[in-house]
């Protein structure tokens, strides 16, 4: 079994969204495999993780890595640099699953990944799903179908409920589509019931 990942299964992910929906702390989850209080990094810029990840499709390599963009709070200022979106290969794009106004939101970051890296899918999370009460998933679902999102995912980063599922599966269609050469990708949302922790 492979210990790590052959050169071109490397990948680069970046988080969009509206400042609060909980993008820096999905980002220390994924690069530390648990909950940090106070995750915030004001004094960061465009904070990168580079993790391996483990995959279980049988037609693939055992093994990836991804190298994961956060934007720091930079995302306030409107001041992303073009290094941000450069050579992305998918997009995480989240949104509160309490706050109306971070999904009324979504239709703007569409425009900015597709404008800036086109060729990337653009995956949707829906994060803080611990806190109640939640936005309807049929909001979520119709929003997805009509902006060719490539898969939708519930996460809480608080308690890492579907994260290492949802990065797993990402991945591993990025994998996919990598060897299939397809543009087109889905993926449906499943529950997470394992955690790996960041190979930083």
């Amino acid at each position: 079994m492979a210990t790590v990942p052959p050169p071109g299964l490397k990948f680069k992910l970046i988080l969009l969204g509206d400042f609060g929906v909980g993008k820096t702390t999905l980002f220390h989850r994924i690069r530390a495999g648990r909950f940090l209080q106070g995750a915030h990094a004001p004094n960061e810029h465009l904070a990168v993780c580079k993790r391996t990840v483990q995959l279980s499709h049988p037609q693939t390599a055992s093994l990836a890595q991804i190298s994961l963009w956060d934007t720091a709070g930079e995302e306030r200022f409107l001041s992303l640099s073009s290094c941000y979106y450069r050579d992305t290969d998918a997009v995480l794009l989240l949104y509160s699953a309490q706050s109306q106004l971070s999904f009324d939101s979504l239709p703007h970051w569409v425009h900015v990944a597709r404008q800036y890296c086109p060729e990337a899918p653009i995956f949707l999370l829906g994060n803080k799903t611990d806190l109640k009460p939640r936005l309807p998933e049929d909001k979520a679902e119709k929003f997805s179908v009509e902006h060719g999102i490539a898969g939708r995912f519930n996460v809480s980063a608080k308690t890492g409920e579907n994260v290492d599922r949802c990065v797993q599966d990402v991945v591993q269609l990025l994998v996919l589509q990598s060897d299939a050469g397809s543009s087109r990708l889905t993926v449906s949302l499943q529950e997470a019931d394992s955690s790996s922790r960041c190979a930083c």
